[in-house]
């Protein structure tokens, strides 16, 4: 009899434990991500379904840490802006949507989802120290990876009293026929780039980097390419285009011009079919905290909570986060339809 009790005693002492290790809140840094309720929610649910739009083996590190931190399991789906809003309105109208968690680039489209219901409120413990226009002012999303437009310079092509100190500096006649940067149709991201120009560096930015005649990209990833290969001396280009260039040994220079940097990123939330809507609230909560911006960072982007520090490359920091600008909400709504059609007209593009 003491041996049966005995044990049972050892057993209800071990379920205890067991039961104050899984309700344990989550703190980093002094800092609380999750609550000891949503923590135990989430671990029972054991693992999150995430569909992002930022490359893998770029978010691969913040990935590894939140495995690492939340003891919980995840996938990562990862499709461009475009193809990432299709698939996931089909799996949604079709009721077979398997994201815990979904992003885009375009802000249009994320406002989209808001209202055809397949992003949900939520306001993650850090919303107030959010800079208001990185999030939905009710929690439908938020901005949680901001890449940044730099400045890419071949060392070879331009001597280093001729580097462009400025995005103005670009303008001047002197780089015609020698300027890479990317069409206006290739998304949120290069429609960021533009509203930067336009409204930041002057509405004559357009007409004079058009004067110019710049090598236009359908996309993004071969500018850095050319840079490499001189067939362009400088371009508008992400920074981790450049920097990744420079890791494998290009001659290339990253620069970060005086006015400041045009911002875009992924834009994503909880999704309302959610399977696992505990854990996705658990990797909202982290990714947007301190601690979750400090790891983006890492990556060579800027992450949302306003007290993060910036990227770094090579010991080199970026500028503060005061000097990147995201284009407002309302300044997307308002520009969003018109300005790709402005645009062609200027570029003379079709």
């Amino acid at each position: 009899m003491m041996r049966i009790k005995s044990s049972a005693i050892a057993l209800a002492l071990t379920l205890s434990f067991a039961a104050d290790v899984h309700a344990q809140a989550l703190v980093i840094n002094v800092e609380e991500i999750a609550d000891a309720k949503l923590m135990s929610a989430a671990r029972t649910e054991g693992r999150v379904n995430l569909y992002g739009t930022y490359p893998t083996e770029t978010i691969q590190p913040v990935l590894d840490a939140f495995k690492k931190d939340t003891k919980l399991d995840l996938d990562y789906v990862r499709l461009p802006g475009f193809q990432m809003f299709e698939r996931l309105s089909r799996e949604f109208e079709a009721g077979k949507m398997e994201a815990d968690y979904a992003d885009l680039t375009d802000l249009s489209l994320a406002k989209i989802w808001k209202e055809r219901g397949i992003f949900v409120s939520h306001k993650v413990p850090s919303f107030a120290k959010l800079p208001e226009e990185l999030r939905d002012p009710d929690g439908y999303w938020y901005y949680l990876v901001r890449p940044t437009y730099v400045l890419g310079v071949n060392t070879v092509e331009v001597a280093e009293k001729d580097y462009p100190k400025s995005w103005r500096d670009t303008l001047d006649p002197k780089w015609k026929g020698k300027v890479g940067t990317v069409s206006i149709d290739a998304g949120g991201s290069a429609l960021t780039l533009y509203s930067f120009l336009r409204l930041r560096i002057g509405e004559d930015a357009w007409p004079k980097v058009a004067a110019n005649e710049p090598r236009i990209y359908a996309s993004a990833a071969p500018i850095a390419n050319d840079l490499v290969r001189g067939r362009v001396s400088i371009c508008y280009c992400g920074a981790s285009a450049i920097t990744n260039q420079i890791e494998n040994g290009a001659p290339l220079k990253i620069i970060f011009p005086t006015e400041g940097l045009a911002s875009f990123g992924s834009i994503g939330n909880v999704t309302s079919k959610a399977k696992n809507p505990n854990a996705a609230r658990v990797w909202m909560n982290y990714v947007t905290s301190k601690h979750g911006s400090q790891l983006v960072a890492a990556t060579g982007s800027y992450g949302t909570h306003s007290e993060a520090a910036p990227p770094s490359f090579r010991g080199q920091s970026y500028p503060p986060p005061s000097q990147v600008w995201t284009i407002r909400p309302d300044e997307w709504e308002k520009y969003h339809e018109t300005w790709p059609t402005e645009w062609k007209q200027v570029f003379k593009q079709q």
